[in-house]
């Protein structure tokens, strides 16, 4: 940042840290990359349960006289915990707290990182610039489980999904600027009248997330890192896909699949895990602390994602810096990073039948032949465009500008770029 306006004080405000996941993934490399470059940063985590402990809840009458809020809290990181008002109902998650804005009020900038851009509603009244991290909205992030859902379910989501959106709407007019993680959503936030909007995905720490030293590890375990638990990450069509996999390469020559992340997977997940009779092949590890990651990726041999919708994939950023092949279906954030033919392939997510062969198919062309290519080819694109170096960068000039427009100084506008085709910003 421009040295003339010294570090700025920072509130990162997110939500649902403690679920895991992508959000939070990007809300801890954030703060550790801000704190690094000398800013002040403190973490405020919005609720996201119906049943918040430190939330006023209709369904709760003890809870009605809670005084305050806010809870300090240390797990997954030290931060301070922000409840809501009637929680149970989606939309009142999204609305301004007079205690929070009263601390809101104590920055230089509110960075808000979020999956959506509803999150960004509470940080408004504070009257401070609002920067706005997002890599999608409601309704791309739902419409998988709500068509899935039972017909009172569906349009009670359909319903709430509408409410939402034009609250969405709202947000990106009004905060300063918006950071999107994919193009898709740089689009959409142009659409919606935010002329401030900046292709800026986050990055990872490749000195961290490195690749084995003895190379790429072709028996080593398939992998896939991502929250268990998570219809929306597509578990059924990977065991699916797993089985017909052993049957390609043979049950003998075949690695074992790892699942990691948050949870446990769903019991449609275990029952056909089970059915397979991939019980000892299909090795699930469970709330795997962040520490634990690298070694994860560095033992293995394909990463593997067969989500219906990702706004980025901090996980393949993290597999491919560990020198991983990837298999991935096709979504707005897979094909941002992943450069089929060069550093894995892509499956299309139609139509949903074939997505299982397609995987197994793909997975066994890198296990059988260019895997460790792939692999080095991927870690070379990931350093080159995904480094904390590199991407901090974006945030950085982002707030510069912001706040120097903030005190009455030049828009910067004319440095706010079209996407490039590397997933970078053109210059």
């Amino acid at each position: 940042m421009n040295p003339a306006h010294g570090p700025a004080r920072i509130a990162l405000l997110s939500h649902g840290l403690d679920r895991g996941g992508g959000v939070p993934g990007v809300a801890r490399w954030l703060l550790d990359g801000l704190r690094g470059a000398g800013h002040p940063v403190d973490l405020y985590d919005l609720a996201v349960s119906r049943a918040d402990e430190t939330s006023r809840r209709l369904l709760a009458p003890g809870s009605w006289s809670r005084r305050s809020l806010r809870d300090s809290r240390s797990a997954p990181l030290p931060h301070e915990h922000w409840g809501g008002n009637a929680v149970e109902l989606e939309i009142m998650r999204y609305r301004p707290r007079r205690e929070l804005t009263r601390a809101l009020r104590g920055y230089d900038l509110i960075q808000v990182v979020a999956g959506a851009p509803a999150w960004a509603a509470p940080a408004l009244p504070a009257g401070r610039p609002v920067v706005l991290q997002v890599a999608s909205t409601v309704r791309w992030e739902r419409a998988t489980p709500t068509a899935a859902a039972p017909g009172p379910a569906r349009a009670l989501r359909q319903g709430m999904t509408a409410l939402t959106s034009r609250l969405e709407r709202r947000v990106l007019r009004r905060v300063a600027a918006v950071l999107a993680e994919n193009r898709p959503m740089f689009e959409h936030v142009r659409r919606h009248g935010q002329p401030r909007v900046r292709l800026a995905p986050p990055g990872i720490d490749v000195d961290v997330f490195t690749p084995h030293p003895a190379g790429w590890r072709a028996r080593g375990p398939l992998l896939s890192v991502c929250r268990l638990n998570d219809p929306r990450k597509g578990l059924e069509r990977m065991i699916r896909g797993y089985a017909q996999l052993r049957r390609l390469v043979g049950a003998d020559r075949c690695p074992p699949l790892v699942l990691a992340g948050r949870d446990r997977p769903a019991q449609t997940v275990l029952r056909l895990i089970d059915r397979f009779g991939l019980t000892e092949t299909v090795l699930i590890r469970s709330d795997v602390p962040p520490a634990a990651l690298p070694a994860l990726y560095r033992d293995a041999s394909v990463f593997l994602q067969t989500s219906y919708e990702e706004g980025l994939g901090l996980a393949v950023l993290e597999a491919m810096a560990s020198g991983l092949p990837v298999v991935s279906t096709d979504s707005a954030g897979s094909r941002q990073l992943v450069r089929t033919g060069s550093t894995g392939w892509l499956v299309p997510q139609h139509p949903e039948a074939d997505v299982p062969g397609l995987v197994a198919d793909r997975a066994a062309q890198l296990l059988t032949g260019r895997g460790g290519e792939f692999g080095a080819q991927g870690r070379a694109f990931c350093v080159e465009h995904y480094s904390t170096k590199r991407t901090l960068d974006r945030f950085l000039e982002t707030y510069d500008e912001v706040l120097t427009a903030g005190a009455g100084g030049p828009t910067g506008s004319a440095r706010w770029h079209r996407p490039r085709a590397n997933g970078g910003e053109a210059t």
